[in-house]
């Protein structure tokens, strides 16, 4: 199985739901990647429709439309204050 389907699942089994999110660094350790190629599976995932959320008490897959409004209001954020430094 590949790295991808392997975070995919075990987010689907073990971490469903805000209040069981998962810290970064956790994920790292479990599936022995860096943080930058987690971000980069996260992301993919992300773009194949799998409802992949994070927070401050790191990432989580969706239970609740709910839980996926305020990733995507997250991410608008950060959308913003890029282009805010970008432009600045």
């Amino acid at each position: 199985m590949d790295k991808q389907t392997a975070i995919h699942e075990y987010l689907k089994q073990n971490h469903a739901g805000k209040s069981n999110a998962v810290y970064s660094r956790e994920l790292q350790k479990i599936f022995r990647i860096d943080g930058r190629n987690l971000r980069r599976i996260i992301n993919a995932l992300r773009q194949k429709g799998i409802p992949i959320c994070s927070g401050d008490t790191g990432y989580y897959y969706a239970q609740h439309q709910q839980e996926i409004y305020e990733t995507v209001c997250r991410m608008d954020g950060i959308v913003a204050t890029v282009s805010d430094a970008r432009t600045g």
